[in-house]
């Protein structure tokens, strides 16, 4: 598979207001919310593909969020990471697209399950 990680660890299952059901497994102990990112995907358009969701400093759960992505937003893809396991809509990814979001210019890390085509397709 394109995108896969061996993270192992305690799941968590959180059901948010939207009503998807996102199962997160917390990463390693190095996890840290600052990681490295290129604005190297040419993929652009409206492709969150749920309402609220979260675009956090960082390819992890537990990193805050900066904002909230909307099904009408405009974002602009730069490249994906390994990150928490997230599942929503269906999916289940370890990985994470670096966006910006250019409906209201935040840019942030959003878990690849909650975006078109399980987010980016070039790492980081």
């Amino acid at each position: 598979m394109r995108k896969a990680s061996s993270i192992a660890a305690a799941v968590t299952l959180t059901i948010g207001c939207t009503g998807v059901a996102v199962v997160s497994v917390a990463g390693p102990a190095s996890a840290t919310c600052s990681h490295s990112h290129s604005n190297i995907d040419t993929k652009f358009g409206t492709l969150f593909n749920a309402s609220n969701v979260n675009i956090r400093t960082g390819p992890h759960t537990s990193c805050g969020s900066s904002g909230y992505g909307q099904l009408s937003h405009s974002v602009d893809f730069h490249c994906y990471a390994s990150g928490d396991r997230v599942s929503a809509n269906g999916h289940t990814t370890y990985t994470w697209t670096y966006l910006k979001d250019t409906t209201t210019g935040v840019s942030g890390w959003v878990a690849d399950a909650l975006l078109d085509n399980l987010g980016s397709s070039i790492a980081c």
